[in-house]
């Protein structure tokens, strides 16, 4: 079953303004920074995989995502 939440900041902001969500699918959480999947972990193993270099904004929301996560 998917689960799609917003993703919280971890530095103080209030929000992303529903910029940055996490999909999660059979044990994979993936990072939509806007429209784009930008960052995948492997909620088994921990493994992390990001998909390219990305805007200051979109490293915030991934640098949120890897916090969440423990990485």
């Amino acid at each position: 079953m998917e689960q799609i939440f917003e993703l919280v900041p971890m530095n103080g902001r209030k929000s992303f303004n529903n910029k940055a969500k996490v999909m999660v699918e059979n044990g994979v959480a993936k990072l939509l920074s806007y429209t784009t999947i930008v960052a995948e972990i492997d909620l088994d193993n921990k493994e992390y995989k990001q998909n390219g270099s990305y805007s200051p904004t979109t490293n915030n929301h991934i640098n949120a995502f890897k916090q969440f996560y423990g990485l």
